[in-house]
């Protein structure tokens, strides 16, 4: 029996709403990710480039009681990522728990695992988090690049119109005895809206194409200063060869007289 597509999983409150600081206008949901002391925020840079860092915040209270403003936000490798910095930490009462950069997969490979894009959208004048299951399967793109991609098609063709640009796809594995591993919640990718509309995999056409995580791991990566080495002092000169306490001290002739003896 696979997992189920769990909305109370704790790995979903990752995904926290990025609003305009003076309004409380939602702007984009951001997945935050902690490594040790540090905690990166991702979402699309689509939805943050008209603003400035100092207009946004992130809650960390879906109504709104605690926030926490953006200290700095700028472009990752891939095309269409945006990075933000916060100003402060994420106190442990929050409903947003930033996810551990462990429960983050390197692979867009779902291993057709239960899947669902988790997205903040506004509802009866609330900001919620959603979860929308999908399937994700392989798609030629077209593109430069000879790699497939993957597209999300929904279970319920309502969330058809479903906001996912800049959410976030995980997946419910399974357990592996093989490799000794639990049953885990991993974020896949990041999801934006597939407008091109050419490639339909499913009955219900596809909703959102995938950007890989790369840029978390290359943003988390903490340097730890290299281990202290005892420092080698040159050695010059003639290594001295020391004798045992008992020999007889040998004039040169005596010695000169033994080397010939053992030879």
């Amino acid at each position: 029996m696979p997992p189920a597509r769990d909305r109370d999983s704790i790995e979903l409150r990752g995904v926290a709403p990025l609003v305009v600081t003076a309004t409380r206008e939602l702007i984009a949901p951001v997945l935050l990710v902690t490594n040790g002391q540090k905690t990166i925020g991702m979402t699309s840079a689509e939805l943050l480039r008209p603003w400035e860092p100092q207009q946004m915040s992130v809650l960390l209270m879906l109504d709104g009681s605690i926030a926490v403003p953006v200290a700095n936000w700028g472009m990752g490798r891939y095309s269409g990522v945006g990075m933000i910095d916060l100003t402060g930490p994420v106190p442990a009462t929050a409903d947003v728990r930033p996810l551990p950069i462990s429960s983050v997969c390197a692979s867009q490979d779902t291993r057709s695992a239960p899947s669902a894009i988790a997205t903040i959208m506004v509802a009866n004048g609330r900001i919620v988090r959603e979860l929308i299951g999908v399937h994700v399967d392989l798609a030629d793109l077209g593109g430069m690049s000879d790699d497939l991609g993957r597209l999300a098609s929904p279970l319920d063709a309502n969330h058809a119109g479903a906001p996912v640009e800049g959410a976030v796809l995980f997946t419910w594995f399974p357990p592996d005895p093989v490799l000794g591993r639990k049953s885990e919640v991993l974020a896949m990718a990041m999801t934006y809206p597939y407008r091109a509309g050419t490639f339909q995999p499913r009955a219900t056409p596809a909703i959102a194409e995938m950007i890989g995580l790369d840029d978390l791991g290359r943003a988390l990566i903490q340097a730890t200063p290299a281990p202290e080495r005892p420092e080698l002092s040159q050695v010059t000169g003639e290594i001295a060869q020391v004798k045992a306490d008992k020999a007889p001290v040998l004039d040169g002739v005596d010695e000169y007289r033994q080397k010939r003896e053992r030879t």
